[in-house]
This record gives structure tokens, sequence and C-alpha cells, in this order.
């Protein structure tokens, strides 16, 4: 997919994921997942903030992008899109964003449960094969989260 470059200044408001291993370039397709609360009062607020961010998410490099409530937890929200590779997930935290963008983003975060934020994590394409090595550490990160 090209992209027209865009004259706006990136938003570099992103984090560095936090992962067990490095990850190469060209590893991927990553599943990226943000678990939202949400409360009642502000659902249908959060759903219609959530439409930004998707156009956002797609503009910078998703090829998918879901939002979906849990049905056994209501407050709980989980937001899902797909990017090709970790190397387009990076350009995604380090140039693609816009200060529009984290707007967007911040509106909804603001209609969270008080005292609550996202939680992210970043899934790798398993069926390709493994791609988090096998090593001391991944094994004691295993340990520690179950």
């Amino acid at each position: 997919m090209t992209r027209r470059p865009s004259t706006r200044p990136p938003s570099d408001h992103w984090p560095v994921p936090p992962l067990v291993f490095e990850p190469g370039p060209a590893d991927g397709p990553v599943l990226v997942s943000v678990v939202y609360r949400v409360g009642p009062g502000n659902r249908s607020a959060f759903t219609d903030c959530m439409d930004h961010v998707a156009r956002s998410r797609r503009r910078t490099g998703a090829l998918t992008w879901g939002l979906y409530q849990d049905g056994n937890d209501p407050e709980r929200f989980i937001e899902n899109y797909l990017v090709a590779s970790w190397s387009e997930h990076l350009a995604q935290h380090h140039g693609r964003l816009t200060a529009t963008d984290r707007r967007y983003e911040e509106r909804a975060r603001r209609l969270l449960v008080k005292g609550t934020a996202p939680e992210v994590t970043h899934a790798f394409d398993a069926a390709a094969g493994a791609v988090v090595p096998e090593t001391e550490e991944t094994a004691d990160a295993m340990n520690t989260s179950g």
C-alpha cells in the first residue's frame, strides 16, 4: 500500500512495546490488542470516539480493525488491529501518528473507568512458526505470568 507523505508533524506518543524478545523487522503479521474498561454511562461516547481511532489505525498501516464488547463483562472493550509486520507497527509508533490522532485517543481514554488504563498486547502469527524464541528469559516470563 502506498501512502502519501503527511505534511503534519508526527506525534511520537506511544511507548516502546515491552516484549520478551526483539522481533525482526519482517516478523508478522502483528495482532495488536488493546483492552479498555468503560463504564455504563460512557459506552456510546466511547464507541463514537473509537470510530476516529479506527480511521487513524487504518491510515497509519492497520490492515484490519475491530472493536468488540465482551459478552461476559460489558465494561470490557477489546480493540484489535492487524499490521503486516513489526517494522510497520514501529512506523506507527514513531512516525505516522499525528497530534490529531493523539487527541482522539486521549478523548477515548477520558471515558475509561477511573483508575484503569488500556492494556496492550502484541501477538505474532504462530501459524508461520514460533516467532518468540524459547530462552530462559521467555520461560521465566511465562512462569511469572501464569
